[in-house]
């Protein structure tokens, strides 16, 4: 085969590839009260550190980062007395992970039998940057109308 062949196919599969990984991390767009009332967790954290954890195949960016965290408030979720100290996010972002900073963050999740996991589409957000009346719909939760 011809080195321009060669270089053609490769650039083929490149492209199909790379549209395969982006569509991977579909989002469906939601309201803050759509994101509330789908996940099973709702708590404002504050990081306090990470940890890259690898999967027995040992290839970098398959695994998963782990997310120190200190637990503030439960919105929604788990009991208030159980200790979350962990949360989890894809390791690489096509595969719908997300990074998070030593910050104050308000996490929508979902718990798994791997612990908590968060990702790009459960969006999420700075402590500071939430309006007043976000903070609000969060402390009367009742009155957002999950039914």
């Amino acid at each position: 085969m011809s080195a321009a062949v060669t270089l053609g196919l490769l650039f083929f599969l490149s492209v199909g590839l790379n549209e395969q990984l982006a569509e991977g991390c579909s989002c469906y767009p939601a309201t803050f009260q759509q994101m509330f009332c789908s996940s099973d967790i709702v708590i404002q954290v504050e990081v306090t550190g990470e940890k890259i954890i690898h999967k027995a195949t040992n290839i970098p960016g398959m695994g998963k980062i782990q997310y120190e965290i200190q637990v503030i408030k439960v919105f929604k979720g788990v009991d208030r007395t159980k200790k979350i100290q962990h949360v989890y996010t894809r390791e690489m972002s096509s595969l719908c992970g997300t990074r998070l900073r030593h910050e104050q963050y308000l996490l929508f999740g979902r718990i798994t039998s791997e612990g908590v996991f968060i990702s790009l589409c459960s969006k999420p957000v700075l402590w500071d940057r939430l309006s007043l009346i976000k903070k609000w719909s969060l402390k009367y939760r009742y009155l957002l109308g999950c039914n």
